[in-house]
């Protein structure tokens, strides 16, 4: 597959530089085009608001859009340092900003637009539309987490999730974690224009016993060489870490510029009661991009 198309959804915040930074330059390497989500929650009805909105009807409605008033103006200001942030992003990996009226079109380039309502709803909706997400773990940001996870198994789309300060490019060197269930053999596929790209692809697979991974390393070696992709592969033992520490431990051995993984090969309730590699990666993957697809 190709990915032309990418969202980095922004809920509600200026601060997002890594999650920018990681969107715009998956965007440069492979010549898409990257749209900007900005996403505010509207105000909480709270006692205080009910009351003075009592108080307008009996008043002629005078004083009604104090609070409303309010909301609007911090929404606009944290938009448009938003808004800023990613205009300036752009400007530094030389990636054209479209205006409001320009058609998307244009191979490389970028675009902006907001929204208001619940962040992972607009997100999920919008997520459809692209061939790409760009979110984050809960280490990051927990609405980043819920985004992702939200995408990932209600759109299909696969998710790559930014670290908190990129430190690598996506293409230097990129590390899959093996494990052969068809969510696996689905981010692997998502993730072939990254790997073609690449410098160097590991498969690495978390197992007790490396005789139990021999077969289907060896196809999912010459599926990514029928790509174009020459890849070595490896087993490791968890020892006594889980498999996503370990995965977490052997991508910063490998100094991996992306880590690829299926996403809930194992049903989600399991994992939220059991635990999980997929749980653990959306919660704790801080310093690395990880690109999941379920």
């Amino acid at each position: 597959m190709s990915i032309k198309r990418i969202l980095v959804p922004l809920p509600g915040s200026a601060g997002l530089t890594g999650q920018i930074e990681t969107a715009l330059s998956a965007a440069k390497v492979l010549v898409a085009h990257v749209q900007a989500l900005f996403i505010s929650e509207p105000p909480p009805v709270t006692r205080d608001l009910m009351a003075t909105d009592l108080m307008a009807t009996e008043m002629g409605r005078r004083t009604a859009t104090v609070p409303v008033n309010w909301h609007a103006e911090e929404r606009e200001r944290t938009a448009r340092d938003a808004r800023e942030v990613f205009a300036r992003g752009c400007a530094v990996v030389g990636i054209p900003m479209l205006s409001a009226s320009d058609e998307p079109g244009r191979p490389l380039a970028a675009s902006w637009r907001e929204a208001e309502g619940s962040y992972v709803e607009i997100a999920v909706q919008r997520a459809a539309a692209f061939d790409l997400m760009v979110a984050a773990s809960a280490s990051v940001m927990e609405s980043l987490m819920a985004i992702a996870e939200q995408s990932l198994l209600r759109t299909r789309r696969p998710v790559l999730l930014a670290p908190a300060r990129p430190q690598s490019d996506l293409t230097d060197s990129v590390m899959i974690a093996w494990d052969e269930s068809p969510e696996c053999w689905h981010a692997v596929s998502a993730a072939i224009p990254f790997m073609q790209l690449a410098k160097s692809v590991r498969v690495i697979s978390v197992d007790r016993d490396g005789s139990n991974r021999q077969a289907s390393q060896a196809e999912v070696l010459a599926y990514l060489r029928c790509h174009g992709i020459d890849a070595t592969a490896q087993v490791v033992a968890p020892e006594l870490r889980s498999v996503g520490d370990t995965l977490l431990a052997v991508g910063a051995e490998h100094e991996a510029g992306l880590l690829i993984m299926g996403a809930y090969s194992h049903s989600r309730l399991r994992e939220m009661f059991l635990g999980g590699a997929t749980r653990h990666i959306l919660k704790n993957a801080s310093v690395r991009p990880v690109l999941l697809a379920h």
